[in-house]
């Protein structure tokens, strides 16, 4: 058995079956083993193959990891190259627009010509109608879901109910007016269109003409047709441009004309003049004297004399003339002044004379206010048709007057008003239209969609002329149009142009670019106002795109801090002002009307319109009882979103896929003790209309975004 033999063998049965070459038991443990040390070779052999394989296995993760990531960076390089083709105009050509037919990028479903930089190009200068009934063409089964209108004007106008009180200086009691059937707004299709485009490196340089087109046809006459009662603006703008505001443009046209249709004598206007009492010593023939200068008649002074007459109004508002030249005879400054009232009593009489009868073309009798107001259909008012007559100021402005709210412009109007203000620029005369070509920002993901100038103007400086171009002492203006500037210009802060068209904001390329995502703002620039507002971010949600599809975008609303920002408010103090009425410093244009509000009387050849939110929303003041709702009766206190500015941005592309811009525009009435005629009234600041613009992003292009 092998136990304790000499040579230590334990097992020597086994030895003996591997001599006579027996089978081993199932129990051997080295059963198979041809050789001593086989077992140990095996051992090392299966380590190195499983490091061989461990290698082999790191190798092919290494090659498949690296085939992914550039597989991945491949698509991702797609995305963001297809994104940046669909964000940015190049003035390249590319191989984008390729189709099945010659020319098929021009006219064919945008969808497919999404990258084509030459439909872009095109699309640019296209009018929301042209995009929208070229979209019609090609999608004749899903246009609801591809094609949308464009951009929608909603209007609201107010109508005085109580003009009778208000030019005694009661408070004015305001009406909001709609639609004639149901009250809704007065809604209007908005179609720009450009021309003289270029398209640069980064910017597109472009001019832009707009027309509009009622969306109510059926309706129209009953909805525009309606009449209201308002300021009659067309005066406010004459005695904006007369010196020191007074209104003596009424007696120049009024009372020139009461001369010749009251029959006027000498005898009756030798009575009249001595009447004032200023003066016990006249020269023979001073009735005569007074018909021959100011009398409308053709055997008088013709048509000189509301010339005549306006001559003499100012030479007695200037206080460093002592005569004036009346028929060639001269006259000392109390004898002008007799003469300067008698005419505003003509006026009163033949203004008076019509006790019953409405007088034309106001509508509306003298103790309604004639003049100062006037009753005109909405579609003159507004602009949409040709406007209304006002005698008035027909005589310094030969013009139908409308508020231009929804008034329609020709490509030879826009190229006229662009050569007449580049001109006015160059010789330092201050021109708010057009100078020359806006300029946006559209092939560089910075600030991409924001203006860099507009309608010619790198700098606004319409609000601050004075401050900003002065001239010198030939009379030669001394600053360029762009600048620079001089120091006081804008209270050293001269306004660059800048901020958002209203379609696109910078986009979110790569995920570690910040976007709109995380901005707490975003700037985009107001036309009415002619400057950058800040939009706030308010909230992020998820905005339905199509069936179950969704898009994340961010909303932003105008409030109160960007309404702050915007102000021109620089010298605003009440010591300041007496040294700017004077001329030695400049002031804010904004820094006499109460917070909320602009003053946009500069850009409007002194038309006092004041710019706020609907229904004075946002608007605050010092003293709750000069608060300007607090001023008018039926005005109700705005809350919710119908009175907001509101855009939603989609924040990897930047679009814009709603937005909502309001704009109220009021007038605050002239007021003056030293006026000839109207002079109860309170210098109340009475809103004419407002109006929000509306644009949202179709269905398939929320599909697309999402």
């Amino acid at each position: 058995d092998g136990v304790g033999s000499p040579n230590g063998n334990r097992h020597p049965r086994r030895q003996c079956r591997r001599l006579l070459g027996e089978p081993m038991h199932d129990d051997d443990p080295q059963g198979g083993l041809a050789w001593p040390g086989a077992a140990r070779a095996i051992a090392r052999n299966a380590t190195l193959l499983r490091a061989i394989g461990l290698v082999a296995f790191v190798c092919l993760s290494v090659v498949f990891s690296t085939a992914g990531i550039y597989l991945r960076s491949w698509q991702l390089q797609f995305k963001i190259q297809e994104l940046k083709d669909y964000l940015l105009i190049s003035n390249q050509p590319d191989n984008a627009c390729a189709g099945d037919l010659s020319g098929e990028w021009v006219y064919g479903a945008i969808e497919n010509f999404m990258g084509c930089e030459a439909r872009q190009r095109e699309d640019f200068t296209r009018s929301d109608k042209e995009l929208y009934d070229q979209c019609v063409s090609t999608h004749q089964y899903e246009r609801n879901k591809h094609c949308l209108r464009g951009t929608e004007v909603h209007l609201f106008v107010y109508n005085i109910t109580n003009p009778q009180d208000v030019v005694e200086g009661l408070t004015p009691r305001i009406q909001e007016i709609g639609r004639a059937s149901d009250g809704g707004p007065l809604i209007f299709y908005k179609d720009c269109k450009t021309f003289d485009t270029e398209f640069g490196m980064t910017e597109t340089q472009f001019n832009e003409y707009c027309y509009y087109t009622y969306k109510y046809p059926d309706s129209e006459e009953a909805d525009l047709g309606q009449q209201i009662v308002t300021v009659n603006v067309g005066l406010m703008e004459a005695i904006g441009n007369s010196m020191e505001n007074i209104d003596y443009i009424v007696p120049v046209v009024w009372g020139t004309l009461a001369l010749q249709q009251l029959n006027a004598t000498t005898t009756m206007a030798e009575d009249y003049i001595r009447g004032q009492l200023l003066s016990f010593a006249w020269p023979n023939n001073f009735g005569a004297h007074f018909l021959s200068e100011f009398s409308t008649a053709s055997d008088r002074a013709g048509f000189r004399a509301r010339d005549n007459a306006l001559a003499l109004y100012e030479m007695v508002l200037d206080t460093q003339q002592e005569y004036c030249l009346v028929n060639g005879t001269q006259y000392d400054r109390n004898q002008c002044t007799s003469m300067a009232n008698t005419l505003a009593i003509f006026a009163t009489r033949y203004y008076e004379s019509f006790q019953t009868y409405n007088i034309d073309p106001f509508g509306l009798r003298f103790k309604d206010g004639a003049g100062l107001f006037v009753r005109a259909q909405i579609g003159d008012l507004v602009g949409y048709y040709a406007g209304y007559d006002d005698p008035l100021s027909a005589y310094m402005f030969p013009k139908k007057v409308s508020w231009n709210a929804v008034r329609s412009k020709t490509q030879v109007e826009v190229n006229a008003e662009v050569s007449a203000g580049h001109a006015d620029s160059q010789n330092g005369e201050m021109n708010a239209g057009p100078l020359g070509r806006s300029s946006v920002v559209s092939n560089t993901i910075e600030n991409l969609g924001a203006y860099t100038k507009y309608q010619g103007r790198t700098y606004i400086t319409e609000f601050d002329w004075q401050g900003c171009r002065p001239k010198g002492s030939t009379g030669q203006v001394v600053v360029p149009p762009d600048g620079p500037y001089p120091p006081q210009c804008n209270g050293g802060n001269p306004q660059r142009v800048y901020g958002s068209r209203g379609y696109q904001v910078k986009p979110r390329i790569w995920s570690l670019q910040e976007g709109v995502d995380v901005a707490d703002s975003i700037d985009i620039f107001s036309e009415t106002l002619m400057r950058p507002l800040k939009y706030s971010a308010v909230e992020d949600f998820e905005l339905v795109a199509d069936n179950n599809d969704m898009v994340t975008v961010r909303s932003f609303e105008l409030l109160d801090a960007g309404l702050r920002e915007a102000r021109f408010a620089f010298n605003c103090d009440d010591i300041y002002k007496v040294m700017a009425e004077a001329g030695v410093l400049n002031r804010g244009s904004d820094c006499d009307v109460h917070q909320g509000m602009y003053d946009l009387s500069a850009a409007h050849n002194n038309i006092p319109y004041i710019w706020s939110l609907p229904h004075f929303y946002q608007v605050t003041s010092d003293d709750p009882t000069q608060h300007p709702r607090d001023n008018l009766l039926g005005f109700v206190t705005p809350t919710g979103p119908r009175y907001q500015n509101m855009v939603v941005v989609e924040p990897e592309s930047g679009r814009v896929l709603q937005s909502m811009f309001k704009d109220q525009i009021s007038v605050r009435l002239y007021q003056d003790e030293r006026n000839y005629f109207f002079k109860k009234h309170k210098a109340v600041i009475i809103p004419l209309y407002w109006k929000f613009e509306t644009k949202n992003a179709t269905a398939a292009e929320r599909q697309l975004l999402g």
